[in-house]
């Protein structure tokens, strides 16, 4: 018998507390900008801006989530790819007058952005995504003209979200949207309830409907890549979580996996500065779709980043399609302790 013991999905409400608009703050190191629905629609306000002043064209990585290039297409851009090496450091080499999108893998800076940054705002525009590095530190040279976007969703329980560094006055969210937040807020506080009896046995039932309404939330996302308002029900919530300290359980989380995996894996990012939160221990795998079946087998569920986009495959990198082929994120959430991640590595390594 299966008992509710679960690493890895959705995060979940078990506590609910609303915070204060200073931990907001803290969230976008204090720079200006505007709080959306998500961190694509966060995108979308960047490409709309950049659309005002004139810029047509977006040269994207083709190692990327596919939910990136819905606010592209929905604001009718014109689209092109780079390479991406093996160390994840972007290569672009963008059309004149184009903009030019990079990504901070899992929690590290890109190695890229140094130069990038050097030439933003000359020959192109830069857009830096650190929906991944949320709490990494993606603000050095905050002065540079670029643009950034981040979403909190990977890193807590935060119902929906995200922000750029754009300042724009948006209308109040629409019913539809406040609907969403509600659903998924439930949602979450049913699971914590569900969970908090971690031998109990599984009720697949239960767990199938709160799939039904993540699933649910993500198509709604997908449809609506360019809604941009943000019910306030989901900042009180994201102003509520500890970001400290849910920063130092990643880290502690991700070292325990480094030391009792070191020799049996390969890890995508070996070293871990002190300036980076990651998202996950990721980590290289030749039969890396087995192994994640047996892993969801006991009840470890580690997320793929990312299967390369029907629209780009033609265009991706030996580098890139080898990352999407044996690229796998364990988890490393502040909802798991030491046994947990003792439990992830004992797990992993007699699959091996």
């Amino acid at each position: 018998m299966q008992t509710r013991r679960v690493i890895g999905g959705e995060f979940e409400l078990s506590e609910f507390k609303l915070g204060s608009p200073d931990m907001l703050s803290r969230l976008t190191r204090g720079l200006s900008g505007t709080w959306t629905l998500s961190g694509r629609s966060a995108l979308s306000l960047i490409l709309r801006t950049l659309q005002g002043e004139g810029i047509r064209h977006i040269h994207l990585p083709t190692y990327l989530c596919e939910s990136l290039i819905q606010p592209v297409k929905a604001l009718g851009l014109r689209y092109s790819f780079y390479p991406v090496e093996a160390d994840l450091r972007a290569k672009p080499d963008p059309p004149s007058g184009a903009a030019v999108l990079i990504i901070h893998y899992f929690g590290w800076p890109n190695s890229a952005a140094s130069d990038l940054r050097a030439e933003a705002g000359r020959s192109f525009q830069l857009i830096e995504d650190a929906c991944q590095a949320l709490l990494s530190d993606w603000s050095a040279s905050v002065s540079v003209p670029r643009f950034i976007f981040l979403s909190p969703r990977k890193f807590g329980p935060t119902l929906l979200g995200g922000w750029c560094n754009v300042s724009v006055n948006l209308a109040e969210a629409p019913r539809d949207t406040t609907a969403l937040v509600q659903r998924s807020l439930a949602a979450r506080i049913a699971r914590g309830a569900y969970l908090a009896e971690p031998d109990a046995p599984v009720n697949v039932s239960v767990e199938r409907g709160y799939l039904e309404v993540f699933e649910a939330q993500e198509r709604f996302l997908d449809d609506h890549p360019t809604y941009a308002s943000v019910p306030q029900l989901v900042l009180d919530v994201a102003a509520g979580l500890d970001w400290g300290a849910i920063a130092a359980r990643r880290r502690q989380n991700w070292q325990i996996l480094s030391d009792c995996l070191r020799g049996y894996v390969e890890p995508v990012i070996p070293v871990l500065p002190p300036s980076v939160v990651p998202l996950g221990y990721v980590v290289r795998l030749k039969e890396r779709d087995r192994v994640r079946a047996r892993l969801a087998e006991r009840r470890i569920f580690c997320p793929v980043h990312w299967p390369i986009p029907s629209v780009c495959r033609g265009y991706a990198s030996r580098e890139a399609i080898a990352l999407a082929e044996s690229c796998l994120t364990l988890p490393v959430d502040q909802r798991y302790g030491t046994e947990d991640m003792l439990y992830v590595a004992d797990t992993l390594k007699a699959l091996m």
